[in-house]
């Protein structure tokens, strides 16, 4: 029996991208890709992988070449296009759905568990990419470069910066990861090369795992916002995580702390994080 694969292309993950999964054809399978239309742009993706992080998958505009073409699917392979109820439910021969990024947001995985699907994802798709750039945010905040670089262009030379009492070697500072997952790790991994002291809170990562990073555990969130010079956030959104970041929790950083999230939005109250910067907390 021919295995039938339908994969929705977009704007990120292209036509042309997506094509080189017509190698499965070799194997007898039968390929098709078309494309979602509503996300022709980078931009279009990202405001979509927005919306669904915000409002949920059904909040997000129905796919209908995926729609229209999911029937006979036995896999389907899926960027951002939503992987909604009413594709699980029209796609009556589905065995497996496959989603090209780290995030699982627009599959529904409950109407998936209802049909014992399996779901698969990319955890590690942009985690050295995101990781690099955590650290670089760190740099640059710790050492006002991008401050600098839009100073000198306006034509003004600073000499003092707000944060020039506690403006550090990396080697000096303690950084906070909130999960160690296939991101967090690659951070820690990073900042143990600049000879920074890192610790984590990751309730899901064992005591071997984390030592064989060469980081330290601490038992708490609360433990490693008190510590920390650097907060840097890695965790999936859930109801467990979402607002982790709040009024209390914020209060418990120290006034010369940097909050760094390169994770998912909704981690973090931004009205509560909006009045603790305009205190000063």
């Amino acid at each position: 029996m021919t295995t039938k694969i339908l994969c929705v292309a977009d704007g990120t993950i292209t036509p042309s991208m997506m094509s080189d999964m017509l190698v499965l054809e070799k194997l007898g399978a039968e390929v098709t890709i078309v494309e979602d239309t509503d996300m022709a742009t980078i931009a279009d993706v990202t405001d979509r992988m927005g919306l669904i992080e915000r409002d949920g998958i059904d909040a997000a505009p129905r796919c209908p070449a995926l729609v229209d073409s999911c029937a006979d699917a036995d896999i389907i392979v899926v960027h951002v296009a939503s992987i909604n109820r009413e594709v699980i439910e029209k796609a009556k021969n589905l065995k497996l759905a496959a989603v090209l990024r780290g995030g699982i947001e627009n599959a529904d995985t409950a109407a998936l568990a209802e049909r014992g699907i399996p779901l698969i994802n990319a955890p590690w798709r942009s985690a050295n990419a995101v990781a690099d750039f955590t650290v670089g945010m760190m740099i640059a905040e710790n050492k006002n470069i991008a401050r600098s670089h839009k100073l000198l262009m306006d034509g003004v030379w600073c000499k003092k910066y707000s944060n020039q009492s506690h403006i550090r070697d990396m080697r000096k500072c303690t950084v906070g990861l909130v999960g160690v997952g296939n991101i967090g790790s690659r951070v820690a991994k990073r900042l143990v090369g600049f000879e920074s002291r890192v610790i984590t809170y990751d309730p899901y990562a064992s005591a071997e795992q984390v030592a064989a990073m060469g980081i330290e555990p601490v038992d708490s969130l609360e433990d490693l916002l008190s510590q920390s010079d650097f907060v840097s956030l890695h965790m999936r959104i859930s109801d467990a995580t979402h607002h982790m970041m709040n009024a209390d929790t914020l209060a418990l950083m120290k006034p010369t702390a940097y909050l760094i999230n390169t994770a998912r939005a909704d981690l973090v109250d931004e009205d509560a994080l909006a009045s603790a910067l305009a205190n000063h907390q």
